[in-house]
């Protein structure tokens, strides 16, 4: 099979490798589309890092079709078209956080069979447990699919931080996260949903996802506009969706109102300065947002399939750049600078 292999920053070489084959309850998938996720560039913009060994092969964010089955997996076949939830966020299922429905606080999770593993969608074939996959009814295309792992983010991001009609909910970041977030909270029918991005583009795409309101953070003052749109009281649920290595925990924490809640999504590349004073002052929540887990034991995974089904997400709106596994290196450099190629999520197809 062909196999992406990263070696550090934007060193990416396509190779030839030995196909993979399933072990006991696993099946082997041929990758339909993998999603280039927000950390995936991380790597890619640092350069090599002293903690990884190299050379490795990701994407997390994947769907394709059943190739072949290993012993005793009972309810896949070959064929079947499947989303697979990323391995290293697979729980062991026993523990006592996996009882209580919080896989994504198990200390086993990503260890399968003893091994710690992760999931490679930048290659012609994969293979997983029958229990990460995730079958798509036919209506429901390989692509989008592949990023339910966003979507599923973003009910983990409601669950933890929960929204009522009467409030004002402001998303911070407006990649693929941020926007999937923006259409979870309007799902909910909250009284309104501030965008705030740095790229006009970006923040159009917000609003033909629901956002009611938009702030341009690069050329607005966002404390002061959130604070217009709310009467001075501030948004009564803040979601922080940038992360890495610029983004200001402390302006997202302006913009909350008293008795509010600060949510943080975005996974940050570095240590990060907060005014806990502040915070104190007006008692603001601050949640940390973990991927995802289950919700009323339902896979959050699931239910993000669900709202695609019934077309309270749209993965065609966010998906506007797609390479083959070849050019896998213009697509990094395609979601790195989104602002030079107008992307808001950009999609492998192997």
């Amino acid at each position: 099979m062909r196999v992406a292999r990263f070696y550090g920053g934007h060193d990416m070489r396509v190779e030839d490798a030995p196909d993979p084959t399933p072990g006991a309850g696993e099946v082997l998938v041929r990758v339909g589309a993998a999603g280039v996720c927000g950390s995936d560039l991380h790597d890619y913009r640092a350069g090599p890092s002293l903690h990884r060994a190299y050379p490795y092969t990701g994407g997390h964010e994947l769907a394709g079709t059943v190739a072949a089955v290993g012993t005793g997996v009972a309810a896949l076949r070959v064929g079947d078209r499947v989303a697979i939830e990323p391995l290293h966020l697979l729980a062991c299922g026993q523990c006592r956080w996996c009882r209580a429905g919080q896989p994504e606080a198990c200390p086993e999770r990503g260890v399968v069979n003893g091994v710690r593993r992760h999931s490679t969608g930048f290659a012609e074939l994969d293979v997983a447990p029958e229990r990460s996959c995730l079958p798509l009814p036919d209506d429901v295309a390989l692509e989008a699919g592949a990023i339910l792992d966003v979507y599923a983010c973003a009910v983990h991001a409601a669950q933890r931080v929960p929204a009522t009609p009467a409030d004002t909910v402001a998303v911070i970041g407006t990649g693929p996260i941020g926007l999937a977030a923006i259409e979870m909270y309007r799902a909910l029918g909250v009284r309104q949903v501030v965008a705030c991005g740095r790229r006009d583009e970006a923040l159009e795409v917000a609003r033909s996802l629901g956002a009611d309101e938009l702030v341009n953070v690069a050329r607005d003052d966002v404390v002061a506009a959130i604070h217009d749109l709310t009467d001075g009281a501030g948004a009564d649920v803040v979601i922080e969706a940038v992360g890495g290595a610029s983004s200001d925990l402390s302006r997202a924490l302006a913009l909350v109102a008293p008795n509010g809640a600060l949510g943080i999504l975005g996974l940050f590349d570095g240590p990060q300065a907060l005014d806990l004073d502040e915070a104190m002052r007006r008692q603001v929540r601050i949640t940390w947002i973990n991927s995802y887990g289950t919700w009323g034991g339902v896979r959050e995974f699931e239910i993000a399939l669900r709202m695609v089904c019934a077309g309270r997400f749209h993965p065609h709106t966010m998906i506007t750049h797609r390479f083959p596994l070849e050019a896998i290196g213009d697509a990094f450099a395609a979601a790195a600078d989104k602002g030079a190629s107008g992307a808001t999520k950009v999609i492998v197809m192997p």
